[in-house]
């Protein structure tokens, strides 16, 4: 399935300072919106990395209606063209500059441009257009909760009445640790790692990876693992808390 690029994918590209975003059009869709940003912004759209394609710079040029718009230069610097110059200037700058110290400052100025190059991991919550909500789950680092002092209980909140969601969803986990708990409102949870526990006075229902449980509102229970669990929880109505 190909992935969406929209114009919030853009915006953040510009937040981080990124020059240039690679969407190979086998894999992504990018919105006409999101090219219209990314114009705007001076960020390009290649279908490679920058060793194989140029990027192309942009400078800014009046628009008819007076305000400012990127367009790309007809002339593009190469990695090696580039790294040139700003040796160039940085020695220009240095009086005296022997050998060696020439080619200290062009070896950091090499690994410079390949740290500046690096693509950052995928963002753990992507917004498109349309309103979808993508959360990667691998990215989701979870805080701390505080409703079971004590017990080190990991959670973090990823969609609730910010997203004009009627439902609340977020990811738990912690390591051999029981605590109870009384819902005020309907809950999901799908167990992802390890072993979950819901205790209640007629038994102890156990979830594996890969289980569904519901827990309807009004119940009192105790949250618990023996060994470790991370689950995602659906809850309704979204503000549980």
């Amino acid at each position: 399935m190909k992935q969406l690029i929209s114009a919030a994918d853009i915006r953040k590209a510009k937040a981080a300072n990124k020059p240039y975003l690679v969407v190979p059009v086998a894999q992504y869709i990018i919105t006409p919106e999101a090219r219209d940003v990314a114009k705007v912004e001076g960020i390009a759209l290649l279908d490679t990395e920058p060793e194989q394609q140029q990027i192309p710079s942009v400078q800014k040029a009046p628009a008819s209606d007076g305000h400012l718009v990127n367009k790309p230069n007809d002339e593009t610097e190469c990695p090696q063209q580039l790294a040139a110059k700003i040796q160039s200037e940085i020695e220009s700058k240095l009086p005296g500059v022997d050998s060696d110290q020439s080619l200290l400052i062009k070896e950091l100025i090499s690994k410079a441009l390949q740290d500046f190059g690096v693509q950052a991991p995928p963002s753990a919550r992507q917004i498109n257009d349309d309103g979808i909500v993508l959360v990667r789950g691998s990215a989701v680092q979870l805080g701390e909760f505080d409703g079971a002092p004590g017990k080190n209980i990991g959670l973090t909140d990823v969609i609730g009445a910010q997203d004009n969601s009627n439902m609340g969803v977020g990811y738990m986990g912690w390591e051999n640790a029981f605590f109870p708990w009384t819902l005020c409102y309907d809950e999901v949870n799908v167990v992802l790692e390890g072993e979950f526990h819901v205790k209640t006075a007629s038994g102890t229902t156990v979830g594996q990876p890969g289980d569904v449980i519901f827990i309807p509102k009004g119940s009192t229970v105790e949250f618990g693992t023996p060994t470790h669990v991370r689950y995602v929880y659906i809850t309704y109505p979204a503000e549980w808390a």
